[in-house]
């Protein structure tokens, strides 16, 4: 064993001596070893501006805009109910639904026409009477006057002695009557106005309760107050209701809402683009309206083999915040034309009905922006490329995300500056770069 051990020994020693040789050899010869700086290969891309509004997304159920509960107003048993009131059958506007028995109703107009020409009857007895009083209080003044003067002219015959103090006597009598009967006229002619307002009053009071016996009379018949979808039925043919019982639950097809619920955040973005329009701001009343802005929406329903979309409009912002998820609402008009949908005939079409629930995108104001790839930002960063192919890490604002192009905001950043769309691991300062311009941005 150890005899092999000291074969070995000759061939050390000789590759020792050979290092020895070789080190001495660049030594002499002062060659420098240089490390070799590793070089990253990566796509780039461009900063650049684009006219782009931020879109911000949502979801929520369709519910129906108009909804109408036909309620009882008045008393009585259901003597007619339209065969297609059902639940889900469309109705035209006008179309009678329901009908109360009118027998009582009736009853009460007729009540009410009689009271009302008794007391037509009693103003024209006033009438008559007012013309008796002021005729007679008339002649009553004029035979008073003429008393008074008979009375005067038996004075003068008294002291003269012509005529006897009982005979003056009895003419003051008869002008004393006289003046007791001008004056009770006179009370009787002073009542008449407040006669005449007590008779207007009650004229009023019977003209009421004729208008409100024609209101119950009509009230009796239920009919449909726009053309729309039944929803709910609560009646059946000759069952009694009483007044403010809720028979008919309808729903307007023609125009529908969605209150998607958005992201806070994706609201205060759209909202900030409105306050670039000038429009907007100078057309702004004492209390904000987003509906101004005329914010149009897509709302799309998706199932597992289409997609269907409508377009809507954008009316208002609902006053509550989710403090839970953080999100508001977004509530967005519809117009559907349901004849026209079933005119058109298409199989790939679909009506919009409440309760879907749909994806709702909302654009806001178009303006001008920094963007780049979504590719190009690494947690809110962007990878830049200097003049010496030297790698710079800048920290961005993303404005919003919109088809893949995100919109920026930095300090410093400039239209035209190289923006690496890969990956690098791992990511610092300085690193050397092979930048390739991204094919697509070739074209």
């Amino acid at each position: 064993m150890q005899k092999s051990k000291l074969l070995w020994l000759p061939f050390g020693i000789a590759a020792g001596l050979g290092i020895m040789a070789i080190n001495n050899f660049i030594m002499e010869k002062d060659v420098v070893l240089e490390a070799i700086e590793p070089t990253h290969s990566v796509y780039t891309t461009q900063v650049q501006v684009q006219s782009i509004a931020p879109a911000v997304k949502g979801y929520g159920h369709v519910i129906a805009k108009n909804k109408w509960q036909g309620i009882s107003e008045v008393n009585g048993k259901v003597i007619y109910k339209n065969e297609r009131l059902q639940g889900g059958t469309f109705i035209n506007e006008g179309v009678e639904l329901l009908r109360l028995d009118p027998v009582s109703y009736k009853l009460n107009l007729t009540t009410a026409h009689a009271n009302l020409d008794n007391i037509n009857a009693e103003v024209e007895n006033l009438d008559i009477e007012e013309q008796r009083l002021t005729r007679s209080y008339q002649v009553e003044s004029k035979t008073l006057a003429l008393e008074k003067k008979e009375y005067q002219r038996n004075i003068k015959l008294n002291k003269k002695g012509t005529i006897s103090a009982s005979s003056l006597e009895q003419q003051e009598r008869i002008v004393y009557n006289t003046q007791l009967q001008l004056n009770d006229l006179k009370a009787q002619v002073n009542q008449l106005p407040a006669r005449k307002k007590a008779l207007q009053a009650q004229i009023a009071q019977a003209q009421s309760q004729i208008d409100q016996a024609l209101l119950d009379l009509e009230n009796t018949i239920i009919t449909m107050p726009f053309n729309g979808r039944i929803i709910d039925v609560s009646a059946e043919l000759r069952q009694f209701v009483s007044a403010g019982t809720s028979l008919i639950l309808a729903h307007d097809v023609s125009t529908l809402e969605v209150e998607a619920k958005m992201p806070t955040s994706q609201l205060s973005r759209l909202i900030h683009s409105l306050k670039q329009d000038r429009d907007v701001l100078d057309n702004l009343n004492a209390v904000p309206d987003i509906a101004i802005a005329n914010l149009t929406a897509r709302i799309t329903l998706r199932n597992s083999s289409s997609e269907t979309h409508w377009q809507g409009k954008v009316t208002r912002i609902l006053g509550e915040i989710d403090s839970r998820l953080g999100t508001a609402g977004l509530v967005v008009e519809v117009d559907f034309d349901f004849l026209e949908f079933i005119k058109r005939n298409d199989p790939n079409d679909s009506p919009i009905i409440s309760g879907m629930f749909v994806e709702v995108t909302v654009n806001g104001q178009v303006q001008p922006q920094l963007t780049v790839p979504l590719a190009a930002l690494h947690n809110n960063r962007l990878y830049l490329v200097d003049e010496d192919n030297r790698l710079q890490l800048q920290t961005v604002n993303v404005l919003f995300i919109r088809d893949q192009v995100a919109a920026i905001k930095a300090d410093g950043l400039k239209v035209g500056q190289q923006v690496v769309l890969s990956d690098i691991i791992p990511v610092a300062n300085g690193l050397k770069l092979a930048p390739t311009v991204w094919a697509e941005d070739k074209e």
